[in-house]
C-alpha cells in the first residue's frame, strides 16, 4: 500500500506520468518495480482509477470486477454482449455442421 501512495505522489508531481496514465488507460509504470494499476487501493479504500483517488461509491458506481479485470459497466454490457453472440453462432455452426454431417450419412448409406 505505501508503494501505491508513493506512486500517487509521483503522479501528481509528473505532468508526463500523467498524460501516460491516459495514453495507456491499465496501469502506468512510475519507476522500476513500482506500477499504479487501475483498481489499485490506497490505504483509505479509494480506487485509483488511470487519473486520480476516488471514492468506493464513485468507483463501484463506474466499474465491477469480471473475469480477472476492472470493466466500465457500459463496457461489460458490451462484452457480454459480444459473448452472447459469439455462443449462438457457435452453436449455430454446430447445429450445421451436424446436420450436414447426419445428411451426408443418410446419402451414403443409400448408395451402399
Amino acid at each position: 500500500m505505501k508503494f501505491a501512495v508513493f506512486a500517487a505522489l509521483l503522479t501528481c508531481l509528473s505532468p508526463l506520468a500523467i498524460n501516460n496514465v491516459q495514453a495507456a488507460g491499465a496501469s502506468i509504470s512510475l519507476a522500476p518495480g513500482v506500477t499504479l494499476s487501475l483498481g489499485d487501493r490506497d490505504r483509505h479504500g479509494n480506487y485509483w482509477d488511470g487519473g486520480r483517488w476516488r471514492e468506493p461509491r464513485w468507483w463501484n458506481e463506474r466499474y465491477q470486477y469480471n473475469n480477472h479485470r476492472w470493466w466500465r459497466h457500459e463496457e461489460w454490457r458490451r462484452h457480454q454482449q459480444w459473448e452472447r453472440e459469439r455462443r449462438r453462432h457457435e452453436r449455430e455452426r454446430r447445429h450445421h455442421w451436424h446436420e450436414a454431417k447426419r445428411h451426408h450419412d443418410r446419402h451414403d448409406h443409400h448408395h451402399h
